[in-house]
């Protein structure tokens, strides 16, 4: 007579033994994972796409939604995927670049702006045909950016790890090539007169900070910046202004360390972190910078994402889960709705409001490719 190994156990240790046990052995690659989170509420697994040959950590992602292209930066594989989300696969690679990390894609522009760890500088490149235009020089390790529309700046985080941080601002048309309108800055070297090539752009505005800054969001209403600094353990808020950057004040981060992933909404004011030791997520005042709640999270967290529309928060760890949160509409407490598993060493994603899609990117794991893991989130 067959006899179940889980006989009398409930459905829901079962579950988390089986989860487990995945992890443990290195075998949650993208489809078997997405397989065992059917049951997670409001996260629906749709399957993974590929990348085959793809190699080493994978870090931030971006999208054009209106093309369904999905950006994956390869980083210790020296590339940038380009994935069709409507078709599920690989269509282009960007190769032979230095460590990318942040990705930013403006769509009224067509353009993809990466930055590069490995030689700290941002440079621009056509989205479809992936021809680089100008770039920037922002020290070394240039990591995580974000675009303002208002302003028209790109915002790029870099330095440190160890030594000083750096915040800095440029206007996008320093960054375009002139067939788009574009503003290059005057040559940087002889060569630059003599040589057909992307032309080197110049700063607008740039501060140094006490470390490198991770996740940072940019505050339309204050014309702020709120930077996680985690060799800190604080967040620095930031002034913009047309005449410089400067610290308005800063938030101690006492709940924990490792404060890299920051999720922001505007209309409830409401700033959200992640720390890595102890694994928590919080809830703060984005005003006055003061806690709300917090509530235990999936380690090894470096994405977290909010939509306002439902109140879920969506926190990314390479722990290989993703723990969604419902938060409430008064108040912020928070209120873990799934813990759904994902891969080994998965712990950079992105939210996508538009497609009601979670995508995760799992790097490679024994004889499992590198994929992306898309999840719906569509209640």
């Amino acid at each position: 007579m067959e006899r179940s190994v889980f006989r009398g156990w409930s459905g829901a240790a079962a579950k988390a033994l089986v989860s487990a046990a995945i992890a443990l052995l290195g075998l949650a690659d993208g489809r078997l994972a997405a397989s065992a989170a059917e049951a997670a509420p409001g996260l629906t697994p749709l399957g993974s796409i590929p990348l085959a040959g793809v190699e080493g950590r994978l870090d931030h992602l971006a999208v054009d939604v209106r093309g369904r292209r999905l950006f994956v930066a390869g980083l210790e594989n020296h590339s940038v995927e380009v994935v069709d989300l409507a078709r599920r696969r690989r269509i282009r690679e960007l190769t032979g670049v230095n460590e990318p990390q942040g990705l930013v894609f403006v769509p009224e522009r067509n353009r993809l702006f990466i930055c590069f760890r490995g030689d700290g500088t941002c440079r621009s490149f056509d989205a479809t045909t992936l021809r680089e235009g100008p770039w920037l020089d922002v020290g070394r390790n240039a990591d995580n950016a974000r675009f303002d529309p208002a302003s028209q700046c790109l915002y790029i985080g870099s330095g440190g790890e160890p030594g000083p941080g750096r915040l800095t601002a440029i206007d996008l048309v320093s960054l375009l090539p002139t067939e788009l309108g574009g503003q290059p800055a005057p040559p940087h070297s002889p060569a630059d007169f003599l040589l057909d090539r992307p032309r080197q752009a110049d700063a607008k505005l740039e501060m140094e900070l006490p470390g490198h800054p991770e996740s940072f969001h940019l505050d339309p209403a204050t014309h702020r910046v709120l930077v996680n600094v985690p060799d800190e353990h604080k967040v620095f808020v930031i002034n913009v202004a047309t005449n410089g950057l400067t610290v308005a004040t800063t938030w101690p981060v006492t709940i924990g360390e490792k404060n890299f992933p920051m999720a922001f909404d505007a209309g409830s004011r409401r700033m959200f972190l992640a720390c890595r030791r102890p694994a928590l997520v919080a809830a703060y005042d984005a005003d006055a910078g003061t806690l709300l709640a917090q509530a235990p999270c999936v380690g090894d967290a470096d994405d977290l994402f909010y939509d306002a529309a439902s109140r879920r928060l969506y926190v990314i760890g390479g722990e290989g889960f993703v723990d969604v949160f419902s938060v409430a509409e008064k108040g912020a407490e928070l209120t873990r709705l799934a813990h759904a598993p994902t891969a080994p060493r998965a712990r950079t994603g992105l939210l996508i409001p538009e497609l009601h899609l979670l995508v995760v990117a799992a790097p490679r794991v024994s004889r499992s490719p590198a994929a992306v893991l898309l999840f719906q989130t569509k209640l």
